[in-house]
């Protein structure tokens, strides 16, 4: 598997999950060698530094140079949070105590991580830290929102023009623990996104039962139907994660989910988010 040094990697076509093996750890990178991993994850949606052994305050002390840290409510991060450290998220079927939660499930549809939060606050950043990987299954699947985008018919450019999707926190899965009061208000999201930072337009189709409404107000259809034919003109990415991992993701761009299939086998990653004003 190839991987390549920030510098190659700028010169390199967009791929999902480019890897990339950087000098020192991802702890310390120079504010220059930061800038560079911007500029790449701009470019590419998802990025991987690999090899990254990091502590879960290293990971969170990584993310805060990217943005504002996000911390969660218990039932908003899988009720399974590093102790000490509300904004870790432990992603997989491994509690703090090393046990197994049989059965665990999470993630394993389509989503873009914060679709929930409202516009101007759900640009948020990802990092994900491969801890513990599972002997079957258990990779994560990556579907290119962007070009997606570009690849729209001009009938289905012109339909989906002031499209829009509401995201209700009530009907996320993943969820289901959560208290009422920690769940925030409805968010209504634009289909076409025009990302803050250089303009480029994505495609963004939240989960969302009530589906996709037109600009006319008219109901357009489910959004599982669309990514469903979409996906199966475009194709996936899926990640097989390798113990250091370091998965940086960009929720504008790109859409995620687990892809499941590692039954009991101990699967965690360490997640920390970050926001983007």
């Amino acid at each position: 598997m190839t991987h390549f040094t920030p510098q190659q990697a700028l010169h390199q076509p967009r791929q999902l999950g480019i890897r990339i093996r950087l000098g020192p750890a991802a702890t310390t990178p120079p504010n220059g060698e930061l800038d560079t991993l911007q500029t790449l994850l701009n470019r590419h949606g998802v990025i991987c530094l690999a090899e990254q052994s990091l502590s879960p305050q290293e990971l969170q002390n990584f993310a805060s140079r990217w943005g504002e840290i996000i911390r969660l409510p218990a039932g908003l991060a899988f009720s399974n949070q590093e102790p000490g450290l509300p904004a870790i998220a432990r992603v997989g079927n491994v509690r703090a105590d090393g046990s197994i939660i049989p059965g665990a499930r999470y993630g394993e549809y389509w989503h873009h991580d914060g679709d929930f939060w409202p516009p101007g606050e759900h640009f948020v950043i990802n990092f994900l830290l491969g801890v513990h990987i599972p002997e079957a299954g258990g990779n994560t699947g990556f579907w290119d929102a962007r070009l997606a985008y570009e690849r729209l018919s001009d009938e289905l450019r012109e339909a989906l023009d002031g499209a829009s999707i509401v995201v209700k926190a009530s009907d996320i899965s993943d969820f289901r623990d959560a208290k009422a009061i920690d769940l925030p208000p409805d968010a209504r999201h634009a289909v076409f996104q025009v990302h803050p930072i250089d303009g480029t337009v994505a495609l963004y189709l939240p989960d969302a039962p009530d589906g996709i409404q037109a600009r006319t107000g008219e109901p357009f259809g489910a959004v599982a139907d669309l990514l469903a034919a979409l996906q199966r003109r475009q194709g996936i990415y899926e990640h097989c994660w390798r113990e250091g991992d370091l998965l940086i993701i960009d929720n504008l761009q790109v859409m995620h989910r687990s892809m499941g299939r590692f039954g009991d086998h101990p699967r965690l990653l360490h997640r920390c988010q970050c926001r983007v004003r």
